[in-house]
């Protein structure tokens, strides 16, 4: 139904503009940087691609690129408008936040989980404990420890695993240990398991100490794990900028999307300084060719979050997101495609 209720905007959209001045041609727009959180990782792919290949530079955009020790540190500053786009982890933080602000919204899907998909996070054991026989089923992680950040994406995985198999996360030792320690965790046996995302699941793997014991895909089915928002600059000050912004971002989509070519892994590779056999091994995730998200995935975790007591209240999809930039924006390349 949303799909269907996105092809009728474009359409409303397209007829409505036909009256209108032509749309300015790629190249002419007067130049505008944008700032917004970034990390050398693999999940700003389509935004790598898309500057490698000119999109954003097309609209006029240049990206002044910020880092920070966690996504999560970006918000209040997107919010306030010291940062025009956040691209960071789908998390109960995040929901709060998009439940009490109107200087920020979910514009466009930055990557999920989804059944049929390649394996983007695990929970993974030891290999030594699997070899063993200790630790070669989810029961057999009863009284061991496990370790993912307490309030993420991977503890929401970590406990609708042991809730299906009838344990709670009481059942277990959570630890938190800093992602890019975990080869060395698992080297000198200081955690039992761990819930890893791509790449560190990718590393851990290769590392040969490691044996996965359950896929998220198998557990959470579909789920939101990365998003992309816009802060009142764009929101508000100048949306015709952030049509901009998702039209070179759309772009970049359709190029991440045609997979592991070998230009992708080239540009990916010289970008994020990622070995290119580790990107080709490892998990690229699923990214709507039309950058709508299916809230379902974004719901359950919604509820989980509440019996966590980690959300006040469950936000809807209209403080969730706005999906008017991306009606726009494909209105933007259809008109240019047509010029």
């Amino acid at each position: 139904m949303k799909k269907i209720l996105l092809v009728l905007s474009l359409v409303i959209l397209l007829l409505s503009g036909c009256s209108q001045s032509e749309p300015q041609k790629p190249g002419s727009y007067e130049s505008v940087t944008l700032k917004m959180n970034y990390a050398l990782v693999i999940s700003y792919a389509p935004i790598i691609l898309a500057e490698a290949e000119g999109y954003f530079e097309d609209y006029g955009i240049e990206i002044e690129k910020v880092t920070f020790n966690s996504s999560v540190e970006a918000v209040p500053l997107v919010v306030s408008g010291e940062l025009d786009v956040f691209a960071g982890a789908s998390t109960a933080g995040i929901l709060n936040v998009l439940g009490q602000e109107d200087n920020i919204k979910v514009v466009a899907d930055r990557g999920h989980i989804e059944p049929g998909g390649c394996t983007f996070q695990a929970i993974v054991v030891r290999k030594d404990l699997y070899d063993s026989g200790e630790i070669t089923t989810g029961e057999d992680l009863a009284g061991h420890s496990v370790s993912t950040p307490p309030t993420g994406p991977g503890m929401y995985f970590l406990s609708t695993y042991l809730d299906q198999i009838g344990l709670t996360v009481e059942d277990v030792e959570v630890v938190d240990i800093p992602t890019s320690s975990y080869v060395d965790a698992f080297r000198n046996k200081a955690v039992d398991a761990v819930v890893p995302t791509e790449l560190h699941l990718s590393r851990l793997m290769a590392d040969g100490n490691a044996v996965i014991l359950v896929r998220s895909e198998d557990v959470v089915g579909y789920y939101q794990t990365s998003l992309l928002a816009f802060g009142k600059n764009l929101l508000k000050d100048d949306p015709d900028l952030g049509v901009r912004f998702l039209a070179a971002y759309l772009k970049g989509v359709e190029k991440y999307n045609e997979g592991k070519t070998e230009e992708n892994l080239k540009v990916l590779s010289e970008a994020t300084d990622i070995d290119i056999d580790m990107l080709e091994n490892s998990c690229w995730l699923s990214i709507s060719p039309d950058g709508m998200i299916d809230f379902d995935g974004v719901e359950k975790f919604q509820t989980w979050s509440l019996d966590q007591e980690f959300m006040e209240r469950m936000i809807t999809e209209q403080e969730f997101m706005d999906t008017s930039f991306l009606v726009k924006a494909k209105a933007l390349l259809e008109e240019e495609s047509n010029q």
